[in-house]
């Protein structure tokens, strides 16, 4: 039987999916602030409730593909798969 080492497009990261959650969310905190938004005012723009912007900032609420883009796409962002460097 094989693992997941015996295929050929494997690759192991560096770090752990708790601490990518935590550098997209700093990333994510990171990009309101330089556009000058406030999270109300992100919630406007994306029609995503505050709240729920909120609880993304603070880890308690991992988003979903279709709020990160109901939230970026107002504001002429998107989000893609992008491979990771070796």
């Amino acid at each position: 039987m094989k693992n997941m080492y015996d295929y050929v497009n494997y690759i192991s990261t560096t770090k752990t999916p708790e601490e990518l959650e935590k550098d997209f969310t700093e990333e994510f905190i990171m990009f309101r602030k330089e556009n000058n938004l406030t999270q109300e005012l992100l919630a406007l723009y994306s029609n995503v409730n505050r709240t729920k912007i909120a609880r993304i900032e603070s880890m308690m609420h991992s988003p979903t593909v279709k709020n990160l883009l109901q939230i970026l796409g107002p504001l002429g962002y998107t989000i893609k798969i992008e491979k990771v460097k070796k």
